[in-house]
C-alpha cells in the first residue's frame, strides 16, 4: 500500500523568472508515498515545440528532481543547501551548470503547489537567479 499511486488531472499555474507572465499547463499531481510528482507540457509560442517536464520532490531529502524534454533536454537535482551539476542540452549544444539551491517549499498545509529558490551558474560564469513556483488550480473542466 505504501507504493500506491494516485493520480490526478488538474491545471496548473506556474511561475518562473523565465517566464513574462505566470503560464497556465495542464498536467498531472500523483503521491507515491513521501513523494510527490508533477508532470506537465508547456508550449510558450507556434516556433518552439512541446517540452513535457517531471518535477519528483522528496520532501525527506530536501530535493526536487526536474526531468525537462524539448528543444532543450536536462535532468537537474535541486537540494537544498547543496551544489548539484547538470548539463542542458540545447540546440547550441551542451551547457553545463551548477545549481546553487537556496530552499525547496514542499507541498503541504495551506500549498498546493511547490517553490524552488536557486541560482544557477552556466559555465559562461554569469549566474542566473530564479524562484520557480508551480501551484495546483482547482478542477477545470477543460482537462
Amino acid at each position: 500500500m505504501a507504493n500506491e499511486r494516485l493520480e490526478e488531472k488538474c491545471l496548473f499555474e506556474i511561475r518562473s523568472g523565465m517566464y513574462s507572465e505566470p503560464l497556465k499547463a495542464p498536467g498531472t499531481v500523483a503521491n507515491e508515498g513521501t513523494r510527490t510528482v508533477y508532470s506537465w507540457t508547456e508550449k510558450h509560442d507556434e516556433k518552439e515545440k512541446e517540452t513535457h517536464f517531471v518535477m519528483t520532490l522528496i520532501k525527506e531529502e530536501s530535493k526536487a528532481i526536474v526531468v525537462r524534454n524539448g528543444d532543450v533536454t536536462s535532468r537537474m537535482v535541486f537540494e537544498t543547501g547543496n551544489k548539484t551539476t547538470s548539463t542542458m542540452n540545447t540546440m547550441f549544444g551542451p551547457i553545463d551548470v551548477i545549481i546553487d539551491t537556496e530552499y525547496i517549499n514542499f507541498p503541504g498545509g495551506l500549498i498546493d503547489g511547490a517553490e524552488v529558490s536557486y541560482t544557477l551558474d552556466p559555465d559562461s560564469g554569469d549566474p542566473i537567479r530564479n524562484i520557480f513556483s508551480i501551484k495546483r488550480l482547482l478542477q477545470n473542466s477543460e482537462i
